[in-house]
């Protein structure tokens, strides 16, 4: 040891560097002076620099704080007196997530496990209101028995007065930094900005690339758009809190591991096919098909309830030219749910507006067409609701295609409401629905008629 380092060699027992890569730290292979084991790791500050004192100390106090906390490295010893300041931690015989990643990366079962613990070790951090801002699968250290999260010398807690957290300078790993962090500093660290940097890590385990940048290619489609949402741009489109990244992960591999069964399978492909909308504007047609194919096959208590959960972007992407081949089956469970009428009145409007959007789909076939209307009109006259009741003669008014026009037709004949009664037929653009219109209103007419002689029939003179 060198002349600095000679007071630990008064306690420790030098066995050979262990790495002196980065960072703030030279990590050495020690035991305990007389001893031969356990093997253990002593890290230096090898920066003399007052601020980079200053942080490794705080790095060990606040890994002080969590001693015997299964998630973060323990510190067995410390001496922040000494010069240069060390501490002393388990050797970690597996190394870190990094090195491991290859030998498990075909192993489904496996990663899923490692991204939880990932996400576990973290969320002890941000239980105490500390964010790491240094996530990366390399400070996540391994053992036979467990993993830990490491080296949090560059993090941000409540307690901490550095200049270093205050100011706007910024470190840390590139491909794996926020863009805030590079344009802003590092001193607004929150959640977000740590799920930034786990999505990158776990792209990184998964895929065996630099993360700068995020490739589909290889990757399994239903975690490819979660890496992306916790990776998005702006900070507000990312997972704001690990339990909702933890969900999507859960989802995404009941899919994968065959898990998922009912409505959890449903509730899975469907958080898979908006998490990908909402990244990258892209959906796999097979992936919306199985959605379907799954929704088509639960108990309608299940269905339902998933009818009233579907956003409108759901709707944008079943209208594709490249799933059309499921439409049906998915307008004939909705049609269940509107003829169900389990739902708030309100909500009507809601189903007229979604089947609006299938009218309207350039891509829609005249039959599905004319259904996602029958669809629009039961909710509304069941639901009694005003709005959707104009939103079914927006539609009708606007068909002009003569095969359409013809189906549009024998529905209104169907379904003989008085809203549709009451729409002028001059508006209707197609002669077919003008006469069905026309035939409704005479027929309606006829009635109000007929009951007024009735009347007057059965008037008493005076």
């Amino acid at each position: 040891m060198t002349t600095k380092e000679s007071s630990i060699g008064d306690k420790y027992e030098n066995r050979g560097p262990c790495s002196n890569a980065g960072g703030m730290g030279t990590l050495l292979f020690v035991t305990v002076k007389g001893t031969t084991e356990p093997v253990l790791v002593l890290k230096l500050c090898k920066l003399a620099d007052p601020e980079m004192i200053a942080r490794f100390r705080r790095e060990v106090r606040v890994m002080q704080d969590f001693n015997g906390n299964a998630y973060v490295m323990p510190i067995l010893d410390a001496n922040l007196d000494n010069d240069p300041p060390y501490f002393v931690m388990p050797h970690y015989e597996q190394g870190d997530l990094m090195a491991a990643a290859a030998a498990v990366r075909g192993d489904l079962g496996q990663i899923e496990q490692i991204f939880y613990r990932m996400i576990d070790c973290i969320a002890q951090l941000h239980d105490k209101n500390v964010f790491h801002r240094d996530i990366k699968p390399q400070n996540f250290l391994l053992s036979d028995r467990t993993m830990v999260v490491s080296d949090l010398g560059l993090c941000s807690d409540k307690e901490s007065a550095t200049a270093f957290t205050r100011s706007s300078q910024w470190a840390g790993t590139p491909g794996y930094l926020p863009p805030e962090y590079i344009s802003g500093g590092f001193k607004d660290a929150d959640a977000a900005t740590d799920i930034f940097m786990l999505g990158k890590s776990f792209y990184a385990i998964l895929s065996g690339r630099d993360p700068m940048y995020l490739v589909a290619d290889g990757l399994p489609p239903q975690l490819f758009p979660i890496f992306e949402r916790c990776c998005a741009i702006n900070k507000a489109s990312r997972y704001q809190t690990l339990a909702s990244l933890k969900q999507s992960l859960t989802s995404a591999f009941d899919v994968l591991l065959g898990r998922a069964v009912g409505p959890g399978k449903v509730y899975g492909l469907l958080r898979s096919i908006l998490d990908r909308l909402r990244t990258s504007q892209q959906y796999l047609p097979e992936e919306v098909g199985r959605f379907v194919e799954e929704l088509a096959v639960l108990a309608a208590v299940d269905q339902h309830q998933v009818c009233l959960e579907l956003p409108e972007e759901a709707f944008s992407v079943v209208g594709q030219a490249a799933v059309q081949q499921h439409l049906a089956k998915f307008i004939a469970v909705y049609r269940g749910m509107a003829e169900a009428a389990t739902y708030a009145w309100s909500f009507a409007e809601n189903v007229a507006k979604n089947m609006t959007v299938l009218f309207d789909a350039p891509d829609t076939s005249a039959t599905d067409k004319a259904e996602a209307l029958r669809v629009a009109i039961i909710a509304s006259v069941r639901q009694n609701r005003f709005a959707a009741m104009e939103t079914c003669k927006r539609m009708i008014t606007s068909v002009k295609e003569p095969e359409l026009a013809q189906r549009v037709a024998d529905i209104l004949l169907q379904h003989d409401t008085h809203f549709i009664q009451r729409i002028e037929p001059s508006q209707c653009q197609a002669p077919a629905v003008r006469a069905a219109v026309e035939t409704l209103k005479a027929a309606a007419d006829a009635e109000v008629a007929q009951a007024k002689a009735a009347e007057d029939n059965n008037e008493i003179p005076f």
